[in-house]
């Protein structure tokens, strides 16, 4: 009986004992997962860690062997530039002792062309004394011989301004239709060639009969309108710098003036002869040409005008 006893109560020591380890059982498994799970994430963030260090450390290692290429290519181009820094030296003082070498020969020449030159104008110079020695004796008689010239230069002059005088007489002047002294007028042609003698103008010969288009004559162009050989008239046109200017009722050997663009005297058409239907005459066109501005500030005329 006592024995059956203390089997029970060993029985609900053990039982006692039992329900007291199994919640310190549990807690130490709930420790244990903790640790665990904490471990498991300290090893991702370090090996995720690890991996970013390696991959810097790999950039890094790059760049570091980037730069190094880099240097030593900076390096090797100053090397190559200090050498062609030298090489070019080296040509610049090649050039200046070239230099050198040209300017002494230049200065040599030089000295021998001036002492040459110096020689000869010596030379040329005793020549000359010799020569203005000789001609000393003749110098009298040139005198002599230039005075006559000019005598008889004077007595050409003379001739040539009596004739002249005598011409002019003879062609005789007249004043236009503008009220303008005219050119010397030819009646006929032989004057007309003694005009173009004098070469101040330029000459136009004309024979020309009424038609329906104009003639072109020089610097213009001339259309005959009508001819009245009782009274010795005609009208023309006249068509120059796009211009058409009606010479009505003109007589014979009646300077017809007009003025054309860059001529600062007038040019004339001269009718010597009229027929019927038909006049024969010049166009006389002054050489010398001047802008019409010039041409109103001299005569004092507008620089346009109607005809």
């Amino acid at each position: 009986m006592e024995a059956e006893g203390r089997n029970e109560k060993t029985a609900e020591k053990a039982e006692k004992v039992t329900m007291k380890s199994e919640p310190q059982t549990l807690i130490l498994w709930i420790a244990m997962g903790a640790l665990f799970a904490i471990n498991l994430a300290l090893g991702i963030v370090t090996a995720r860690q690890d991996l970013r260090i390696n991959e810097l450390s790999s950039k890094l290692d790059t760049r570091i062997a980037a730069q190094g290429e880099t240097l030593q290519k900076l390096a090797q181009s100053m090397e190559l530039t200090a050498s062609e820094l030298q090489g070019n030296v080296q040509q610049a003082a090649n050039r200046i002792a070239k230099t050198e070498t040209e300017f002494q020969r230049a200065q040599s020449t030089q000295a021998k062309q001036r002492k040459e030159t110096e020689e000869k104008l010596a030379s040329q110079l005793g020549e000359l004394r010799e020569v203005q020695s000789a001609t000393q004796g003749t110098l009298g008689s040139l005198s002599t011989d230039f005075t006559g010239v000019k005598q008889e230069v004077s007595l050409t002059k003379e001739e040539i301004a009596t004739t002249r005088s005598d011409f002019e007489r003879k062609l005789q002047r007249m004043i236009g239709d503008l009220g303008v002294q005219s050119d010397l007028i030819a009646h006929n042609r032989t004057e007309l060639g003694e005009l173009r003698q004098l070469g101040a103008r330029e000459y136009f010969e004309f024979d020309l009969s009424k038609a329906p288009k104009p003639a072109r004559l020089g610097p213009l162009s001339i259309q005959l309108r009508k001819t009245d050989v009782k009274r010795q008239k005609y009208t023309l046109n006249l068509i120059a710098d796009d211009r058409t200017i009606e010479k009505k009722d003109k007589t014979a050997n009646e300077p017809v003036q007009f003025y054309q663009d860059g001529y600062r005297q007038p040019t004339e058409i001269v009718v010597n002869q009229i027929y019927k239907d038909r006049i024969v005459g010049y166009v006389s066109v002054p050489k010398q040409r001047e802008s019409r501005g010039a041409q109103a500030a001299a005569t004092g005329l507008p620089q346009q005008q109607s005809f």
